[in-house]
């Protein structure tokens, strides 16, 4: 069984003149929320062993700030450029690229790609707008990373910072 984590950034400032979009930064409610959600983690008990981010800064933020929170390692992440601005096809690639030896993979990126790809591997789930700092979890009943398809994945549950209760 493989378990998959989409993540959204939190809550980033408008650009500023002449900022580069990918070096947006949490606003402090965005930093809040991802410090919120890192405890809802917790609290889980949940065991991810690899993480895949994008390189925009806010979306580093995220991960680090969550990582802190509950204790995961960075010496397990990469940083990986196709998750900035990636299409459908590509992202749904980097998931299926994951070593076989990892059960457990978050993915932090952005709107709307995020959104899809809950929506394609979720079986029953559809959300028109994941929040940010919206996290969605996925078991399949696979071995490998490359079995994963459209409509394979059970969701486990949704959670985002402001939910008083996860859903599902």
């Amino acid at each position: 069984m493989k378990r998959l984590y989409l993540l959204r950034h939190a809550k980033a400032g408008f650009d500023l003149t002449g900022q580069a979009d990918a070096e947006r930064v949490l606003t402090h409610s965005g930093k809040q929320d991802a410090i919120k959600l890192g405890y809802k983690l917790k609290g889980r008990n949940e065991e991810i062993d690899w993480f895949k981010c994008s390189p925009a800064l806010r979306t580093r933020q995220t991960l680090e700030t969550l990582m802190e929170v509950t204790g995961y390692s960075d010496s397990r992440l990469d940083i990986v450029p196709e998750l900035y601005q990636s299409s459908d096809e590509r992202f749904l690639q980097l998931i299926r690229q994951t070593a076989d030896q990892h059960n457990a993979l978050m993915l932090v990126g952005h709107n709307p790609t995020i959104t899809q790809a809950a929506n394609y591997l979720g079986i029953d789930f559809r959300i028109d707008h994941l929040p940010t700092c919206g996290l969605v979890a996925f078991s399949f009943e696979v071995d490998s990373w490359h079995q994963i398809s459209e409509h394979s994945g059970k969701v486990l549950w949704f959670d985002f910072p402001q939910n008083e209760y996860a859903i599902l």
